[in-house]
C-alpha cells in the first residue's frame, strides 16, 4: 500500500505540533527543529521527539508527545509543578521496587488489541500508556 502524497498549504510547524491535523501525514524535516513548549512555569523545550524541562531538581526529559498530553490535558498550569514532582518521585519509587512491574508498550498494546481492554491499571501519568481510553491508579483516574 502506498501513502498518498499531500501538499499542506500555509504549513507552520509549531502550530501543526501543537494542534495536529484532523489527518495523518508524514513530514520530513531536512534540518532538525526544537520546539519552545514551555508551560506553567517550567522552561521546556522539544527537539527530536524528546522534550527537556528544567526543573528546580535538575533537567527532566520525557517523550515530547507525552509532554504535550500533559501539559495540554491533565495537569493545569497552576498544579503542574506539583503534580510532575509527585509523579516523577513515585515513577522513581516504582522503577526501585522488584515487586512492581511495568510492561513493555509492544506487549501491552497486543494484549489491548486481544482482550479489547480500553482501562489501565497502574503506574504514573509519566510511565502510563497514551493508547487506552482510561488509566487508573488506586481511586484516581484520568
Amino acid at each position: 500500500m502506498k501513502i498518498p502524497e499531500i501538499e499542506l498549504n500555509g504549513e507552520d510547524f509549531s502550530s501543526m505540533i501543537k494542534n495536529p491535523l484532523a489527518v495523518g501525514a508524514v513530514r520530513i524535516h531536512m534540518d532538525p527543529e526544537s520546539l519552545d513548549t514551555s508551560f506553567g512555569g517550567f522552561t521546556a523545550s522539544t527537539f527530536q521527539g524528546v522534550a527537556t524541562l528544567i526543573t528546580l531538581a535538575r533537567p527532566f526529559s520525557m517523550e515530547g508527545a507525552r509532554w504535550h498530553l500533559l501539559s495540554q490535558g491533565f495537569i493545569s498550569p497552576e498544579d503542574i509543578k506539583t503534580d510532575l514532582y509527585k509523579e516523577r518521585l513515585l515513577q522513581e519509587t516504582m522503577d526501585k521496587d522488584p515487586n512492581c512491574m511495568s510492561f513493555a508498550w509492544r506487549v501491552l498494546r497486543q494484549a489491548k488489541l486481544a482482550v479489547g481492554a480500553t482501562t489501565y491499571i497502574g503506574d504514573t501519568a509519566l510511565a502510563a500508556p497514551s493508547f487506552f481510553d482510561d488509566v487508573v491508579r488506586g481511586d484516581l483516574s484520568t
